[in-house]
């Protein structure tokens, strides 16, 4: 009996997952269709477009990513925009094409000058171009000995984790700019004198920042590649003890820089989220945690975000790594982040005297507001006792302040050369 339901209870499993299947194929051709259908409207938009004399790109150069952030545009000026854009870029490829021809035609002409003058000339020539005591160094060469600094920092470097799992937190124009800031991130390591042993982890290729990197560095899961790539988590791959997560939201700070630990780096764009995801994180897993002392070493401006780039990131520990001095390191930091105090005028344009702060003491500061009360319109008398111990910048500014009374207004006085003119005429 036990066999007959077993038979039976197969029998009737296969039919439902058989229609379960059939139905996600299905819904699989649906999309598909759908899709297909979207894109042939948005084609015949953009031949209308055109037709009104918009900037609109060439259909054959949109490419199935480009589809994909058209599909997801929900307004038609966003498109709009959007295809303005993709037709800039197309102009600018066709202007470097063109401007690229024009320069391999103008050294196929310049080789052959060349070659026609040192066929008259039998004597050497020491130039450009000839004989020189020089090696010429190529882009290949630079990339290949940056390759072997990376290869060198591999077995015996210092390591840095990127953490590439925040991408459920970020919308897609954020998780663009992470993949962007990590391709910089990697150059500024590379070219670095001793660049860290980056460790990229919680990678997942379908995500929106690894394929935006994998567009910037086609050749990032190459294995010849100097180029550390993870899907595993950290603490799967490292030793829990040495790791020290940087997040700006605990309250540790990391005041000395410890060649041992292994630092990790959050790879997230938080414009819009301000969630403190990252301390979650570290805290859930057990890590230790610090963040950059970015208070007792910078006045920061009102208004200003204390968010760095992942590639300012790089750029500060790296300086940390080398220097060990926090000032010289922060100095990566934007200048527009930090307030720069500007020092008030002594003078107004219109010459009025203006005394800035911390001038004068208290008592010469006094003196020299029960003088101005006096008379509005006189010229303040000054003693000699109250003039001894100032310095040349005082001297300087009562000076000033001497010169401006001249074009003071005096009721007693105005007029009186006038009268002494028409007197003598008179006379």
């Amino acid at each position: 009996m036990l066999r007959v339901i077993e038979f039976l209870g197969v029998r009737l499993a296969k039919p439902r997952l058989m229609s379960r299947c059939f139905s996600i194929e299905t819904q699989n051709f649906v999309d598909d269709t759908s899709r297909e259908k979207k894109i042939k409207i948005f084609e015949l938009e953009i031949d209308i477009l055109r037709q009104e004399g918009r900037r609109t790109p060439e259909l054959e150069n949109i490419k199935s990513h480009n589809w994909d952030h058209i599909l997801s545009l929900e307004t038609k000026s966003a498109r709009r925009r959007y295809y303005s854009f993709m037709w800039e870029n197309q102009m600018r490829e066709q202007n470097d094409k063109i401007k690229k021809e024009q320069k391999r035609i103008e050294n196929m002409e310049r080789i052959a000058r060349e070659r026609e003058e040192k066929a008259k000339n039998p004597h050497i020539i020491y130039a450009l171009y000839h004989n020189s005591l020089f090696l010429r160094i190529y882009d290949a060469t630079m990339t290949h000995y940056d390759n072997h600094r990376l290869v060198r920092s591999m077995m015996f470097g210092q390591k840095l984790i990127i953490d590439c799992s925040y991408d459920d937190y970020m919308s897609k124009r954020e998780a663009e700019n992470a993949g962007k800031q990590m391709m910089l991130l990697f150059a500024n390591n590379r070219s670095h004198d001793d660049p860290y042993d980056l460790h990229f982890c919680n990678v997942n290729m379908a995500s929106v920042a690894s394929r935006k990197l994998k567009r910037y560095i086609p050749t990032m899961l190459d294995p010849e590649f100097p180029m550390n790539v993870h899907s595993e988590p950290i603490t799967e791959k490292f030793d829990k003890e040495k790791l020290v997560y940087l997040t700006p939201h605990c309250r540790t700070e990391l005041t000395e820089f410890n060649h041992d630990d292994i630092y990790i780096i959050g790879a997230m764009v938080d414009k819009m989220n301000n969630e403190p995801l990252s301390l979650a994180k570290a805290k859930k897993q057990g890590l230790r945690m610090a963040r950059l002392p970015l208070d007792k070493y910078l006045n920061w401006g009102s208004g200003s975000g204390k968010s760095l780039t992942l590639d300012q990131m790089m750029q500060i520990m790296l300086e940390i790594k080398k220097s060990g001095d926090w000032d010289e390191a922060l100095k990566y930091v934007p200048r527009r982040k930090l307030y720069n105090k500007v020092p008030e005028p002594k003078f107004t344009d219109r010459g009025n005297f203006k005394i800035s702060q911390n001038f004068f003491d208290d008592e010469d500061e006094k003196d020299f507001r029960s003088n101005q009360r006096n008379d509005r319109y006189s010229k303040p008398r000054y003693n000699s006792s109250f003039n001894e111990g100032f310095s040349d910048e005082r001297s300087f500014a009562f000076k000033e302040r001497k010169q401006f009374d001249r074009f003071k207004f005096d009721l007693n006085t105005w007029g009186g050369s006038k009268r002494k003119n028409n007197k003598t005429r008179d006379e």
